[in-house]
């Protein structure tokens, strides 16, 4: 028999008659990496909630080394040693690093006073053990995205943790970033900590896995060792379809060559955007790629009017925008679905009619008034064109899964007839499915005669949905490559050292 650090057998859970899982089991092993997968909605959050102390299960069993445990807190799951880090970090930015690390536990001398100094060499304990580089001085709220990561990952190993969660810990990561990431979660492993870590990125799965376990609509559908899976094996048992491929939308064989949308001269937005030219006409998806940092999600709020820039020129249809803001952008066929979608995109308590319905609500206002008959059809209908998961219009955007969110943002803009759609990160933190059918939009929308700007960290993505890519470094465009003949290579030397290898050399 083998010998699991933990074990979920039989995990049942409700919510409000909705079945979220059904006789789930799952095990870890010590020293292992157990990959969770499933489409949005599967289950994958709540059983690893469950494991964390969040939610009790309504059946089932958990067992910690061989003996049952029940969690009546998050608290209980992690003084017994399992510690989940999310996607939105539970960290105080006002607050220094080692302070974050050590929140609760900080050595003090007999009086309660601090002691500093015996605090901060703990927290660079912790970080080396991680090959982390951090000043434990530093606030939270100075530090990368990355960098505050990291810290999570030193305070669960700080707390001797022997299960450590890790719920889409990519998402927010460049690929530098995400490299570093892989070696923690190896370095995790070999001091024996169980890892599970749930993940989109099928790449990531196959890289850093062990065992591979998949959720279909809170059922379980297998638990495998990853060398008996392949990609799209995976992706069938994710979707329950043998026919289902993970394919790219076709390019059309002729691209008609439209009338230039928006063109960018000698722009600059201190301290970050230097000197940008760029043109995207009609019909076309433009890709940007570059790594975290690199200028790319501040280009586009640029383009929205969501930044301002310092000097330079932005053209819509040949004529200049003095002092573009988002209201402006939006009345000249502008939209923009930002990378943060519940932060930026969304009204998280609003209803789904709200929030699709808020970008072109102008357009039905008649003396003031908004027909409310004629909104609500118009909304049904793109919610039904984007086959949006939802009980009814009325449901809060919040109980969503992340794909239907998504979706959501989407409909919005896609009621306001856009001519330009800046997609910024559209398919992070979604499953495959969901991807595969914002991709096809996309294509559609160009199809359709729209101007497509695309961001994505998944080099792979930007290559097969682009016609062709922009690429950036600290700020700048380094460089324009054709989509249909680059290669992964090529756009990660131009992002990485802002050119081609031979062009660095000739320097």
């Amino acid at each position: 028999m083998e010998r699991y650090i933990v074990e979920l057998k039989n995990i049942s859970k409700a919510f409000g008659g909705v079945q979220a899982l059904s006789d789930v089991s799952f095990s870890c092993k010590s020293g292992e990496v157990h990959t969770l997968v499933g489409q949005n909605g599967a289950g994958k959050s709540t059983l690893m909630k469950i494991l964390a102390g969040v939610y009790p299960p309504d059946k089932g069993h958990i067992y910690l080394e061989g003996k049952e445990v029940s969690f009546s807190s998050p608290y209980d799951a992690k003084s017994m040693g399992i510690s989940i880090i999310y996607q939105e970090f539970n960290l105080i930015p006002y607050l220094s690093v080692a302070a974050n690390v050590f929140l609760g536990r900080e050595p003090r001398h007999r009086f309660g006073i601090l002691k500093s100094k015996e605090l901060n060499e703990k927290a660079t304990e912790v970080l080396h053990r991680l090959g982390v580089d951090i000043d434990p001085r530093l606030k939270i709220s100075d530090l990368s995205i990355a960098q505050q990561q990291m810290v999570e990952i030193a305070k669960a190993l700080s707390l001797q943790a022997k299960v450590v969660i890790m719920d889409e810990p990519s998402a927010t990561l460049g690929t530098k970033e995400l490299e570093h990431l892989f070696e923690v979660v190896k370095a995790l492993k070999s001091h024996g900590v169980a890892v599970i870590y749930i993940s989109h990125r099928l790449e990531e799965v196959f890289k850093l896995s062990d065992r591979v376990t998949v959720l279909k609509d809170g059922k379980l559908v297998d638990t495998l060792p990853i060398k008996d899976v392949t990609r799209t094996s995976l992706v069938q048992m994710m979707i329950g379809s043998k026919t289902f491929t993970e394919k790219f939308p076709p390019r059309p064989k002729v691209r008609r060559e439209g009338k230039e949308v928006l063109r960018i001269e000698n722009l600059s937005s201190e301290p970050v955007l230097k000197d940008i030219n760029l043109t995207i006409s009609e019909g076309e998806i433009v890709g940007l790629a570059g790594l975290m940092g690199s200028g790319r999600t501040e280009l586009a709020q640029v383009m929205f009017g969501a930044r301002a820039f310092d000097t330079g020129r932005i053209m819509v249809y040949g004529k200049e925008v003095a002092n573009l803001k988002p209201y402006f952008a939006i009345d000249t066929g502008l939209s923009y679905v930002p990378e943060d979608r519940k932060e930026e995109g969304l009204v998280m308590n609003l209803s789904v009619l709200i929030n699709t319905a808020l970008a072109s609500m102008r357009n039905r206002r008649r003396f003031g008034f908004i027909k409310k008959s004629e909104e609500y059809n118009e909304v049904s209908r793109v919610i039904k064109r984007l086959d949006v998961k939802v009980p009814g219009l009325g449901h809060e955007v919040t109980r969503l899964s992340g794909g239907n969110q998504q979706k959501v943002v989407v409909a919005k803009w896609l009621l306001c007839s856009p001519k330009l759609i800046i997609f910024d990160e559209p398919t992070r933190g979604i499953d495959v499915q969901t991807k595969v059918e914002i991709w096809k939009l996309i294509r559609e929308l160009a199809d359709k005669g729209a101007a497509v700007l695309m961001i994505s960290s998944e080099i792979p993505e930007v290559i097969g949905v682009s016609d062709r890519i922009l690429v950036m470094h600290r700020g700048r465009i380094a460089g324009e490559v054709d989509a249909q003949s680059t290669s992964e290579e090529e756009i990660l030397t131009i992002a990485s050292f802002g050119g081609k290898i031979e062009q660095q050399e000739r320097h």
